[in-house]
């Protein structure tokens, strides 16, 4: 396993996304202060629309990933040729169909909310400028792919984070100039353009020989279409379909509640989910030689993977209504039953990284079909009947059901019989102490905190700051007496190799 190109992709990832968090955290009071609640969740109403625009592409980007891997394993450079230049055709295409669309989309979007201030006309121009945003990364995912394959993933990630960073630093200045919503829209576009422009500088740089618009277009990839829609209206119903169903029936005023809680949550699943795509390229690699070292590694991250749930969701669970509360200065209303559907949601984002890596680096995305169903169609049901009953906490409960069905149990049935041909109930019943190791954990920190009262951001980062480690502490302690640390010291032989 190539554990210093792992890290190496991982920290160029992370540690650009934890500065990038830690701005947005600045960032969004701003947003609230100067804006307002009903702006916010205007924001966040059109980055979900957006989301299901763009689902014209299909998912093609793991598609042309997946067809990249075997000719770069076998030096195939004129297959390699032929995949990329149909790929920049085929997403150009797809780039000018999206903005199309979202034209179109722009003059219906103001039906999607229960009641606002904004005007018709300014919410339509207001939404075309985002969706210019968006548009732009269609026209690079090629560049992107080549360097992802090549396991170079942390090129893309330090032109894209530190682009994400000036981005952010200069959204902060504009908000405290109080400039116009509609010139922060357009500067989030130009940043965009000038960090993927960057992307294609180094990918010609480093590998000049590759061509992007040769007459000889390969358009193999797009075969996986049929079975990747699946996944992608999936995700578009999994992660965007709350906030449409919240501002239909709660307003934009809900929508703003759920957007605080879910922006700490976000930080934490981005930056996490940059474990299964800084190994993704690597692992799929490995699968494409046929490598028997896959089953041990899928173990080992899995044990990885319920120690970190663990050491970051139980101290999250107790601390994230007090630091919203603090913070925000009372302007969200918080909510202890929303907190716990939202950590539930990480949870099992957590703990589903390794079979989600393993899928999308083995291409089962014909096999998986069936678990993108059962997750919308549940997802999508239970989020309609439940907002009547009880509100916000309702539609997150819905996810946090429909993944754990979907995704928890039949993903990983299909990934134990098709790719280490075995039966998955070792897997499941060997989870239930590493679960109980959680619910016990999350007792006593109930019992500790009911101890506390934090006033202020000085005092709740020394109490749950200190919690966190000392509670790091003894659950690696734990997992080491149980001889599950495994991956971590593969980790650390890496880097000492180094």
């Amino acid at each position: 396993m190539k554990i210093k190109k792992i890290m190496w992709n991982l920290l160029t990832d992370v540690i650009p996304l934890i500065i990038i968090s830690v701005l947005g955290i600045f960032k969004l009071k701003l947003f609230i202060q100067i804006l307002g609640n009903e702006t916010l969740g205007l924001y966040q109403l059109f980055t979900q629309i957006m989301v299901y625009v763009a689902l014209v592409d299909g998912g093609l980007s793991s598609a042309v990933l997946y067809a990249l891997y075997k000719p770069n394993t076998d030096h195939d450079e004129e297959e390699m040729n032929h995949i990329l230049a149909g790929a920049l055709r085929i997403f150009s295409l797809i780039g000018i169909a999206v903005f199309a669309i979202a034209f179109l989309v722009s003059f219906i979007v103001p039906f999607f909310i229960k009641e606002t201030t904004f005007s018709y006309f300014y919410i339509i121009m207001t939404f075309m400028l985002f969706s210019l945003s968006n548009v732009v990364t269609y026209f690079f995912v090629p560049y992107q792919c080549l360097l992802e394959v090549k396991e170079k993933k942390y090129i893309c990630n330090l032109a894209l984070q530190i682009g994400q960073i000036v981005q952010t630093i200069l959204e902060i200045i504009l908000l405290l100039c109080r400039v116009d919503f509609f010139i922060i829209l357009f500067m989030h576009s130009v940043i965009k353009l000038l960090s993927n422009i960057v992307i294609v500088i180094a990918c010609k740089k480093l590998y000049p020989d590759y061509k992007y618009r040769g007459k000889e277009k390969s358009y193999v990839f797009t075969s996986q279409v049929k079975h990747l829609i699946f996944h992608k209206i999936n995700g578009l119903i999994g992660s965007n379909i709350d906030v449409l169903i919240i501002s239909k029936f709660l307003g934009l005023i809900s929508v703003s509640i759920y957007s605080t809680y879910n922006y700490i949550i976000n930080m934490l699943k981005t930056i996490l989910g940059k474990i299964s795509s800084s190994m993704l390229a690597i692992i799929g690699n490995l699968l494409a030689k046929g490598s028997k070292e896959a089953y041990q590694v899928f173990k080992e991250l899995n044990s990885m993977l319920f120690l970190l749930m663990t050491v970051i969701c139980v101290p999250l669970t107790l601390a994230i209504d007090s630091f919203i509360d603090i913070w925000y200065e009372g302007n969200i209303s918080t909510n202890h039953w929303i907190a716990l559907s939202f950590v539930g949601i990480l949870c099992l984002f957590i703990v589903k990284t390794a079979t989600t890596t393993f899928v999308t680096a083995r291409g089962l995305f014909k096999e998986t079909k069936i678990c993108a169903l059962v997750d919308t169609i549940t997802n999508l049901t239970l989020s309609l009947l439940l907002v009547h009953f009880i509100g916000i906490p309702g539609v997150l409960i819905a996810t946090v059901m429909s993944v754990f069905i979907s995704e928890y149990i039949m993903k990983t049935i299909i990934v134990y019989r098709n790719i280490f041909e075995r039966s998955p109930w070792p897997y499941f019943i060997g989870n239930m102490r590493f679960i109980l190791i959680y619910i016990v954990d999350l007792v006593i920190g109930y019992f500790l905190v009911s101890f506390t009262t934090i006033t202020n951001i000085f005092m709740w980062f020394l109490v749950y700051g200190g919690y966190f480690a000392i509670n790091t502490a003894i659950i690696y302690g734990i997992y080491y007496v149980l001889g599950e640390t495994t991956f971590m010291n593969r980790v650390k032989k890496g880097l000492i190799r180094r």
